[in-house]
């Protein structure tokens, strides 16, 4: 019997966000697009024409999909035809919460992105059982940081993400004494987002790792759009 496929073309957080709406469906086959979007009418807005997608992106998230029972292979898109264009989430952008978007394109039920929908093995470092990414987009809450991001829970604390992002936040709050884990790939930082008590960041790839295992968060949103808010237990949003 033929493995149902699936087309991608957006950013690495919104290929999370759509694991619910894969899942559903009955999983597959994953096609990625290194292009991003370039020949995907859908991806087009404003000035853009693609998304930041690529291969290096791409070779990050196939051991993390691959890991999941309901995903069979993840491959390169070079323009086959597929089953289902998860891309079309693009019209569908209303409600705040991209999995929504992704399950609403498809007309599934809502409630699919309500259970834990990714499962990675743990990785714990001793003494550090706080988990904070912080990409330099989406900014709307400095006081959060500030006042709440503390020296005790600093010191139970690991940045993750990329050196630059690290170096952001340290000029950004130089008296955050945190430590910076330089993750061999996403698979890693998957892993240690698996074994963490608690996920402090903002929009981006890290938190939709976050939400995807359910983890306990705390998430700093974008006031514009915020676009990955989940109404749960354990979730908190600033």
């Amino acid at each position: 019997m033929k493995n149902k496929t699936f087309k991608h073309s957006g950013d690495m957080g919104d290929i999370i966000f759509s694991l619910p709406t894969v899942k559903a469906l009955g999983g597959g086959d994953i096609y990625l697009d290194p292009e991003g979007g370039e020949k995907e009418p859908l991806v087009a807005w404003t000035r853009h024409t693609h998304t930041k997608l690529s291969a290096k992106g791409i070779a990050d998230l196939v051991p993390i999909l691959e890991a999941q029972p309901y995903i069979n292979e993840v491959k390169l898109w070079k323009g086959e035809a597929v089953d289902y264009n998860l891309d079309k989430f693009r019209q569908h952008i209303r409600f705040n919460n991209l999995s929504d978007s992704h399950l609403a394109a498809f007309s599934l039920e809502l409630t699919e992105k309500d259970e834990k929908w990714l499962d990675i093995p743990e990785k714990k470092i001793e003494g550090k059982k706080v988990i904070v990414s912080r990409s330099p987009r989406y900014h709307s809450n400095y006081v959060f940081w500030e006042q709440t991001v503390g020296p005790e829970l600093c010191e139970q604390a690991i940045f993750v993400g990329y050196k630059k992002e690290y170096e952001y936040f340290c000029y950004t709050f130089p008296h955050h004494d945190i430590e910076f884990y330089e993750a061999e790939n996403g698979y890693e930082v998957a892993q240690l987002i698996s074994g963490c008590e608690m996920f402090i960041g903002n929009q981006g790839f890290p938190h939709a790792l976050a939400e995807a295992m359910k983890k306990p968060l705390i998430n700093e949103v974008w006031s514009r759009y915020p676009a990955a808010m989940f109404k749960r237990e354990g979730a908190q949003y600033v």
